[in-house]
């Protein structure tokens, strides 16, 4: 056991000093892979985290959107926008092992503590679709504001968070009687959110802000607003006025990191005095984030660029810019988890 941990921290150091592109080295850790949506293609590209070099391409359909994974990394659920389908890949084997009929648009999905229920918001059915991962089947369709986009679980499962675009809402859903017991205005569109451990506050991307809000999730309203460095003054407004998409929080909810998509930047906040730390040039119209499991390697997709850009979590310098497929937006690092 001795010789097995100093050979991994002898490794490690290695791969460090030849580039940084160490992310995920575990010898008890299934492979950590990123998988990246292209939106204006019909396919997923899969991405090796730990040499930043592309695996394969999956054919899933046209328009991929939305990514989640089952907490031990084997599963991953991804909506398509043009078959109107929720797919599961097994991880192990990049194949899809079960799909189901959903509406219209779906987005970015959720699922439930108890990972037995997947929520799918419906953008143009202004619904969100409960999906039993047992029967694979819709099991329910509730109404929801207008052009509903990304649903989010709490940390602790009791409740299930739906921003809507043009409903400008934060709908609240309890996945216990799957039902909706609050809807919030927000003044905006309510585009992706970050939520830490401990619920509150959730960092929320609006429509028109450049930059972020913090909403209080009991007090149910917006208790502060950071505006990112003023763009120049010639630039066009983005579509659907979407300044910012892109939250990521890291290093124990310590950091945020947040897109300018009109700026084709990120910028780092440490929190929770959210001093701004850091700005990194990306690519064009920078769009969704994630990490390794560690934190050491951040990933943001450029949707106009049809890359990805792989950051060292700590130096924050650029390690790779990785080509992928068209429009490439949702992207979710997954690591499947030893077996007990």
């Amino acid at each position: 056991m001795h010789r097995l941990t100093t050979l991994a921290l002898m490794i490690a150091a290695m791969a460090l000093m030849n580039g940084g592109t160490f992310a995920n080295f575990s010898p008890a850790t299934g492979k950590s892979k990123l998988y990246v949506t292209n939106s204006s293609g019909d396919d997923v590209t899969i991405i090796d985290t730990a040499t930043l070099k592309v695996i394969s391409s999956l054919k899933v359909g046209h328009a991929p959107h939305g990514l989640v994974a089952s907490a031990d990394g084997t599963r991953l659920y991804l909506t398509v926008e043009g078959t109107q389908k929720l797919l599961v890949l097994d991880t192990a084997t990049d194949r899809i092992i079960g799909e189901v009929a959903i509406g219209r648009t779906p987005n970015k999905p959720s699922l439930s503590k108890d990972e037995r229920f997947c929520y799918i918001p419906l953008r143009e059915e202004s619904a969100f679709e409960i999906v039993d991962l047992n029967a694979m089947k819709v099991i329910k369709r509730v109404p929801a504001p207008a052009w509903p986009h990304n649903m989010y679980t709490s940390p602790d499962g009791k409740r299930i968070y739906l921003g809507s675009i043009n409903g400008e809402k934060i709908t609240v859903i309890d996945p216990a009687t799957q039902s909706v017991t609050d809807e919030i205005a927000m003044g905006a569109g309510v585009r992706p959110m970050a939520i830490p451990r401990r619920g509150s506050p959730i960092y929320v991307a609006l429509s028109r802000l450049h930059g972020f809000a913090l909403f209080d999730p009991d007090k149910k309203k917006i208790v502060n607003r950071i505006e990112l460095p003023s763009l120049p003054p010639d630039t066009p407004p983005p579509y659907l006025n979407t300044y910012t998409h892109g939250l990521l929080l890291v290093d124990n909810d310590r950091e945020l990191w947040v897109t300018s998509c009109p700026g084709n930047a990120l910028y780092v906040f440490s929190l929770p005095d959210l001093k701004k730390t850091a700005k990194i040039e990306v690519g064009e119209v920078p769009n969704w984030l994630t990490a390794t499991s560690d934190d050491r390697v951040v990933f943001v997709s450029n949707s106009a660029s049809d890359t990805v850009t792989a950051i060292d979590g700590r130096s924050k310098r650029v390690l790779a810019t990785i080509p992928v497929g068209r429009a490439p937006k949702r992207l979710l690092v997954v690591t499947p988890k030893p077996a007990a």
